[in-house]
């Protein structure tokens, strides 16, 4: 080798130093890839071992990384919450004081919660409920409370019978001044509903299904343990504290409509995931129309508590399940698992949109034996993606409502190209009338508007209580009739302009509108069909949304379709029958009520079997169909 000179060296020096650089930059990118790819594919696998595939309605949710904790909580666990007013909660804490230091220790006690958060507080309030701590399993603990019409409701867990050494088991109270007093029911679960939880709803109740509350809990009797499954019980409002009044889940019929046995062993689970569930809640998002389940999972070894999350939603109390988010270490600090329990998502705490929710929560670890809220952000599929469902809150829809003043029957049915519509537009209830709220639908102002129409309040007037000083007013699109055959109807003025058509034609005791339609005659063909149709109610019904079909429709699919009708001297909805997600929603849901068995249904040979396709012509037919 030759001697180098100076400026060869300087030269020789400096590339060494670039190489080495790049080498260290190169083993750095490397390592940062390869724990970027660790953490995508270890999310895709949270998510690929989840119970149920992944939500096409809420597509993602992203947690703030601030985790809240309520100023002047002391200590205390569980807090299951009840919205009582407009500005308040009641909660219940479990072993700890509570909100003040001065407390005594106890195993169930009792506050007041105002405000949102992050700007919330509680105070403690004395009740005849208030029980010294226990210790864990060996005290009784609140598993959820619920107002309902002004009388508070609570599910305590760990009930001894007198007697008994036996600590799993369930009891009812019910108190009539916000948890003052409480009177205890007369009995107990002993088997099956160890922790159990009332699907929430707004305030006092307001925005429910139906006339039903109902109750969820894992399938076993002791709160500190998982079971692979969630079961289901509802009541009558008016019967809650009645044992021989509660019905439990047993399945779906032929039909994908729920079955209610009085007998408990008949019980069937509404959810399940292998890898148990623990302490679930399930709350009804008004805005978004689907109903969100939080549950703990086992990660590992069987341990009583972990950092598991799961998080589902559901056009129905009762299911079918899609998920959300599944994570086996949601809560995690300083790269330790946080083990918590009791996820729930307060009714009170989403947004007015839907897509903004705070979970209430609390654990053993990491300062979180407290009161703990952690907000969610919901991403929610488009409108106009081709790849995914329309806006969770813009229902373009057609609909009809109408009533038999003679036979005490009302109805209304609804197709979409929105998922599930058929549980979020149409509302009746028997001796009162009918309602849809579609397109920019509200789905908290079914119930409300019911209520005030059995109050003698005349439709127009309903309609008019309800958009007074509603922001949205002038995209919604509204209709009600009563029994005596009163309508009132409220079209968009601003409806997207995407639309086609939209508008309405009332009849004699019914009334047909709808949005984003191919034309005009969709609407007519409702109403020729109704006004033409020999039949029950019902068969009417059927015969209008099929016309509806057959002149086009919604202009961008057929994706949902449902009836529900209601019937004087019956409680509840007399008949119910829906297609969820299907590609030829209308005629599917056709297909069903011409297999179907039910009172409701007259002579309309289109309501019979052998069924024969009304628009036969048209090629798209229906692949899956989802109940």
């Amino acid at each position: 080798m030759g001697v180098v000179n100076s400026t060869e060296l300087s030269l020789l020096i400096r590339q060494l130093r670039k190489d080495a650089i790049m080498r260290q930059f190169s083993k750095f990118s490397l390592n940062l890839i390869l724990c970027l790819l660790s953490a995508s594919s270890g999310q895709l696998l949270a998510r690929s071992q989840a119970p149920y595939p992944a939500s096409q309605i809420i597509t993602k949710l992203t947690w703030d990384p601030e985790v809240v904790k309520m100023e002047g909580c002391i200590s205390g666990d569980n807090l299951p919450i009840a919205w009582v007013n407009d500005s308040l909660q009641v909660t219940a804490f479990c072993d700890g004081k509570g909100f003040a230091a001065d407390a005594p220790d106890l195993s169930l006690g009792f506050a007041i919660v105002s405000g949102d958060p992050p700007s919330f507080r509680a105070e403690n309030f004395k009740t005849d409920a208030d029980t010294p701590k226990g210790g864990g399993p060996k005290g009784i603990k609140a598993s959820d409370m619920i107002m309902v019409e002004g009388a508070l409701y609570m599910f305590v867990r760990n009930y001894k019978p007198p007697g008994s050494e036996d600590f799993t088991n369930a009891r009812l109270a019910c108190s009539n001044n916000l948890g003052v007093n409480w009177t205890w029911a007369d009995w107990h679960f002993s088997e099956t509903f160890g922790c159990p939880a009332f699907v929430q709803f707004g305030n006092d109740y307001e925005g429910a299904r139906d006339s039903y509350l109902y109750i969820a809990s894992q399938a076993n009797d002791n709160a500190y343990g998982y079971s692979p499954d969630v079961v289901m019980a509802r009541v009558e409002k008016d019967r809650v504290m009645d044992r021989n009044g509660y019905l439990f889940f047993s399945g779906l019929d032929e039909n994908g409509v729920p079955l209610w046995s009085r007998d408990i062993s008949e019980r069937k689970a509404i959810f399940t995931d292998p890898k148990g569930t623990q302490r679930i809640a399930i709350a009804h998002n008004a805005a978004l129309g689907r109903y969100i389940l939080t549950t703990s999972h086992l990660s590992g070894k069987k341990t009583t508590h972990t950092a598991a999350l799961g998080v589902f939603e559901a056009p129905e109390p009762w299911g079918p399940w899609s998920t959300v988010y599944y994570e086996d270490h949601w809560s995690v600090a300083d790269g330790k698992d946080c083990r918590t329990y009791h996820q729930r998502f307060p009714p009170k705490w989403m947004s007015s949109d839907g897509k903004s929710m705070w979970l209430l929560y609390s654990g053993l670890d990491c300062g979180l034996y407290t009161f703990c809220v952690k907000k969610a952000m919901l991403e929610v599929a488009r409108v106009g993606s081709p790849e995914s469902e329309p806006e969770a809150d813009v229902t373009r829809t057609f609909s009809i409502v109408a009533v038999d003043p003679e036979s005490g029957v009302c109805g209304a049915a609804v197709a979409s190209k929105y998922p599930a519509v058929g549980k979020i537009v149409p509302y009746v209830r028997a001796g009162v009338g009918a309602f849809c709220t579609q397109h920019w639908h509200n789905p908290e102002w079914g119930e409300r508007a019911l209520d005030m129409l059995a109050k003698d309040t005349l439709p127009e007037q309903v309609l008019a209580e309800l958009l007074g000083d509603d922001a949205k007013r002038e995209k919604r699109q509204l209709a009600i009739i009563d029994m005596s055959g009163r309508v009132a109807i409220h079209n968009p003025a601003k409806a997207d302009p995407s639309g086609i058509w939209w508008g309405a034609v009332s009849g004699k005791y019914y009334s047909c509108q709808g949005n984003t339609l191919v034309g005009r005659e969709v609407v007519f063909a409702m109403a020729r069909a109704y006004e033409e149709t020999e039949g029950s109610l019902a068969d009417r019904l059927m015969a209008a949304l099929i016309a509806g079909d057959c002149a086009g429709g919604d202009h961008r699919g057929r994706l949902a379709a449902g009836i529900r009708v209601a019937r004087e001297g019956i409680d509840g909805t007399w008949l119910e029958l829906y297609v969820d997600k299907s590609d030829d929603a209308v005629i599917d849901l056709a297909r069903k009520y011409a297999a179907l068995s039910h009172e409701a249904k007259g002579a309309w040979r289109g309501g019979m079997l052998p069924f024969e396709h009304p628009c036969a012509d048209r090629t798209q037919r229906s692949g899956k169909v989802e109940q």
